[in-house]
């Protein structure tokens, strides 16, 4: 197996253990001393900043459960820097907010840098303004997808 189709596999069993909401199938993927990174104003989001280590990962995971309910998620291309062991992965997510019960889609990136291994770091690109409008009440009026791109 060369280095680009290990860092792809590891990606791939990652997004398989988050699709299944399995982290203990995703924790022996991440390193002890990980970083997972969202951006984003925490107050309204919990999922978003920084999260440190397995707790941290399992910190970010239950928010994400906690507040939206995951209709759809695929990650569509996989970019691979074998020299710098990262992976960008691209791809689309459809949410459902549990406080609003408002949808929106996601176009994202991902960023993930592994070492021997082990998925060292994540940092999301997501849409932040259409979760932005789907999370906060005082945006009712707004739709989060009049502006966003479809499938």
């Amino acid at each position: 197996m060369s280095d680009r189709q290990a860092l792809i596999g590891i990606v791939e069993a990652a997004y398989a253990a988050f699709a299944a909401r399995r982290s203990q199938d995703l924790l022996p993927l991440c390193a002890a001393g990980c970083l997972w990174q969202a951006p984003g104003l925490p107050t309204l989001m919990p999922w978003a900043g920084e999260h440190h280590g397995h707790a941290g990962v399992l910190e970010f995971l239950g928010q994400l459960d906690e507040h939206l309910d995951f209709l759809a998620f695929e990650a569509r291309s996989l970019v691979v820097d074998v020299e710098q062991g990262q992976v960008v992965a691209l791809g689309v997510g459809r949410c459902r907010v549990k406080s609003t019960g408002r949808l929106y889609v996601n176009h994202w990136a991902h960023l993930f840098t592994l070492r021997d291994g082990l998925i060292t770091a994540f940092r999301e690109y997501p849409d932040t303004a259409a979760q932005l409008v789907a999370i906060h009440p005082a945006l009712a009026d707004l739709d989060p997808q009049q502006e966003s791109l479809h499938d």
